[in-house]
């Protein structure tokens, strides 16, 4: 009775910290639509699959630090971002964070890898994007952050 009992608190755990096929979905098809944006260098659409929080502080600051910010060039380069890897998931009610490793082609850029957030307030239904150095910022007002350096 006690294994029984080990083995449902351990599916239950196991499937507390998963997303359902539908969830997953629309993941994907906005982490898609994020990476193909930043990579065309279309700011619009890039700042759309922002978190809003983000998209709020630089507005604040101004059009140009706006521009500069959801641009992906550096200099006369353009970086594009490839292969998300998927590293960890936290969830809180029904704010969800899934933390992903991503590359950067960069000549510039010593590191290629870096942490991308997905954040979704709403259960998983609207994902939303925010970069390492952005996650960490206390400036930005994030609800929660389930995730430390």
């Amino acid at each position: 009775m006690l294994k029984l009992l080990n083995f449902i608190l351990l599916l239950l755990l196991v499937f507390s910290c998963t997303l359902s096929a539908e969830q997953e979905n629309r993941l994907n098809k906005q982490l898609s639509k994020y990476i193909r944006a930043y990579n065309e260098n279309n700011t619009l659409e890039y700042a759309g699959l922002s978190h809003p929080a983000v998209v709020r502080h630089y507005s604040s600051l101004g059009d140009s630090n706006f521009i500069t910010h959801f641009s992906n060039k550096i200099g006369e380069n353009s970086v594009n971002l490839y292969n998300p890897l998927f590293k960890d998931m936290k969830s809180q009610g029904d704010w969800i964070e899934r933390k992903y490793t991503i590359s950067k082609d960069s000549p510039e850029e010593f590191d290629k890898n870096y942490e991308l957030y997905a954040i979704s307030s709403d259960a998983g239904n609207n994902w939303f994007f925010i970069t390492e150095e952005d996650y960490f910022k206390r400036n930005i007002p994030l609800k929660h952050r389930l995730f430390s350096k």
